[in-house]
């Protein structure tokens, strides 16, 4: 049975609607305790949070939003948990996925501790990835309505302002134990007509929040990025490639 240390967040409201969704972050804080801080801080200001996240000007008293998750997974595997999932956690942010926004309302958000980008996005330790996939099948016992289809990254429900948590996590290590989905039976493409419609087609499918405008927008392109990401972190150049059409197409259609 999963050990849960308690942490709680005052930073939480009601559930309009039920969850549907399991959304993965990075904390991209300096450490476990300051990022634990931030999640359960009631009036968080500038001046207890420096980083490169802010400017050199901003006023030590200036008011910070107040976040929160359901859970947070250190370095070691320890898992706390802030928030309980019956409750609306805030850790999504202004996003969207499969056409519905507020994807805070739905889902239970999972920070896992990583200095991210702004700490050049340290490796996962093996003992932290495991404590996720455990605390991922004891979620899904506990719901019902979650599946390895349902879990997603903070970058892929908001591309255009998020690309967490970053492209060495091992989602392909998730999948393999049943708690994540990976592109598979992978075929090469054949050209197209029209390839930035059958693009944002299956971005739309697979639940991104894209448009068929048929031209290759910033909109379009991000959520290719996070795409990649998560699929191809080898490239995250945005263009729709052959490898890149090639993944999107057979997960796709592996979502039905």
């Amino acid at each position: 049975m999963t050990r849960y240390i308690e942490r709680p967040s005052p930073n939480f409201d009601a559930r309009t609607r039920p969850i549907d969704l399991v959304v993965l972050h990075y904390t991209g804080m300096q450490d476990a305790e300051i990022a634990l801080a931030r999640l359960t801080d009631p009036a968080p200001v500038a001046g207890n949070y420096p980083g490169p996240w802010q400017s050199d000007d901003a006023a030590a008293d200036a008011p910070l939003p107040k976040v929160s998750a359901h859970y947070v997974v250190d370095e070691s595997g320890q898992i706390f948990t802030l928030v309980p999932e019956e409750h609306r956690a805030w850790h999504a942010g202004s996003s969207a996925w499969d056409g519905e926004a507020d994807v805070n309302a739905r889902s239970i958000g999972i920070e896992i501790v990583n200095g991210g980008h702004d700490f050049d996005l340290p490796d996962f330790p093996d003992a932290q990835i495991d404590a996720v996939i455990g605390l991922l099948r004891d979620i899904f016992e506990r719901w019902p309505t979650l599946n390895p289809k349902r879990v997603v990254a903070h970058s892929d429900i908001a591309p255009e302002r998020k690309a967490d948590p970053g492209e060495k996590f091992p989602w392909a290590k998730l999948a393999e134990a049943g708690v994540s989905i990976w592109p598979k039976n992978v075929t090469e493409v054949q050209p197209s007509e029209d390839p930035v419609t059958e693009v944002q087609q299956q971005l739309a499918h697979i639940g991104y929040d894209v448009k068929q405008s048929g031209v290759m927008d910033n909109v379009t392109r991000a959520a290719l990025i996070a795409f990649q990401r998560r699929f191809r972190p080898s490239d995250l150049s945005g263009a729709a490639d052959d490898e890149t059409r090639a993944l999107l197409r057979a997960l796709s259609h592996q979502l039905g």
